[in-house]
């Protein structure tokens, strides 16, 4: 009898994180988005754009989990894959005078279809490898992050391809602007896609249990603790975790939603860099973002979560304080050490949700905790926008206290392993 192999059902889930982690890259598209449907001058639209995609990816996450739970990996991934490449390429669709529905195409369709795939290929990577679950998740979400690597300079390829000079009416002067045809990348990418995400699904498939009964045993590790039970959301709520997951999330994002904004008229105005090298810190984090995710990831399976997510919370800490007066090229290797520990915990998260509540329902689990870094981007978007007025030291100085909360969050887990470890003992 022929075995089971679990390396095209990945590679099938890894090509669709590829592909819906565009999300990412709207700083890359948006360049010449105000010129190109004549927004007024001082327009947010452009702004909003990316708090609304990754709060509706989010919000896909939970509905992608549920679905998950309920009719299985391939389904899900399907329905996914058509929203997120559908929404994309609806927004070819729009003009100047519909440009508002961006919101709707781009931030809620391809947002919500993004999440909706993401929660998928990672729940169905994990039950593939259930002994190797960190690495697992890493493997998922780093094709995740990666997206920005591969899709940054295709995006910027396209623009410059079907741009052209025009008079923006947004000058009194009539001066001469770069005009990019977004009716053509959007259609482009949303259809591409299509057919990348289609042929990759075509390989999704859940494992049977002849194959999971074939895997080897792995060693114990006591450093890695499961339950070995499956929670239902109901139950999963009512436990201390499961908020202490929540609230990590919440926080250890908060350092990089905080930062991001910042990097490069920081670094070009304050921290000596030239337009080109901020520009540069900000295309380069997106690698050590992709290390994290599975670098530690696959730590986390050797040393435990708890032990890794800390490490990933004073790793953040440093950058954070460093971020209120480094400059020069140590400032960039700052950014990278922030999108290190941002990247890190995406990883983590996913196995550490599935050690403690089970895989049978682990992408509803999932889905809640993962609402933490929806609220996260919302609310410390909001801080430095209206309290800190993206004032630099006061900004970095809240990173580092969110940095410090979310490693307050790990040790009450801590915690309650060793609780846990007592009674079992």
């Amino acid at each position: 009898m022929k075995k089971t192999s679990p390396v095209p059902s990945i590679i099938g889930c890894l090509i669709i994180q590829l592909c819906v982690g565009i999300l990412y890259i709207w700083s890359v598209l948006r360049r010449e988005f105000s010129a190109s449907f004549a927004l007024a001058e001082g327009s947010t639209l452009p702004a909003m754009v990316a708090s609304y995609n990754l709060f509706a990816f989010v919000i896909g996450n939970f509905i992608g989990g549920f679905l998950n739970d309920k009719k299985g990996a391939k389904l899900t991934a399907l329905i996914g894959v058509v929203m997120f490449a559908g929404g994309v390429g609806a927004t070819g669709l729009l003009t100047s005078s519909t440009v508002n529905l961006i919101i709707l195409t781009y931030c809620v369709i391809a947002g919500l279809g993004s999440g909706i795939a993401y929660g998928a290929c990672i729940s169905c990577v994990q039950k593939w490898l259930p002994h190797r679950r960190g690495f697992a998740s890493g493997l998922a979400v780093s094709a995740f992050g990666l997206s920005t690597v591969v899709f940054a300079p295709v995006s910027r390829a396209l623009m410059t391809r079907f741009s052209h000079p025009a008079a923006s009416p947004n000058f009194a002067d009539s001066k001469l602007i770069q005009v990019v045809d977004y009716r053509a990348v959007f259609f482009i990418l949303g259809a591409v896609f299509l057919v990348v995400g289609i042929a990759a699904w075509l390989l999704v498939k859940a494992p049977d249990k002849a194959y999971l009964d074939s895997l080897p045993k792995a060693a114990a590790n006591a450093k890695v603790v499961s339950t070995k039970r499956d929670y239902t959301l109901a139950q999963a709520a009512k436990t201390v975790p499961f908020w202490c997951i929540f609230l990590y999330i919440f926080f250890i994002n908060g350092t990089w939603n905080l930062t991001s904004p910042l990097i490069a008229t920081l670094g070009e105005s304050e921290r000596g860099l030239t337009a080109a090298q901020a520009v540069f810190a900000v295309s380069f984090a997106a690698i050590p973002n992709c290390a994290g995710r599975l670098i530690m990831a696959a730590v986390s399976d050797k040393i435990g979560r708890v032990a890794a997510s800390i490490i990933l919370c004073a790793i953040t800490l440093v950058g954070a304080v460093f971020m209120t007066f480094i400059a020069g090229v140590p400032y960039i290797v700052t950014v990278a050490a922030i999108a290190f520990g941002y990247g890190g915990p995406s990883a983590i998260n996913a196995a550490i949700s599935t050690d403690f509540f089970g895989a049978k329902n682990s992408g509803t689990n999932y889905g809640v905790v993962m609402m933490g870094l929806g609220v996260s981007s919302i609310f410390f978007n909001m801080v430095s926008n209206t309290l800190l007025h993206r004032d630099p030291v006061p900004t970095f100085i809240m990173g580092a206290v969110t940095a410090v909360l979310a490693a307050a969050c790990m040790v009450v887990i801590n915690v309650y392993l060793k609780r846990m470890r007592a009674e079992k003992a």
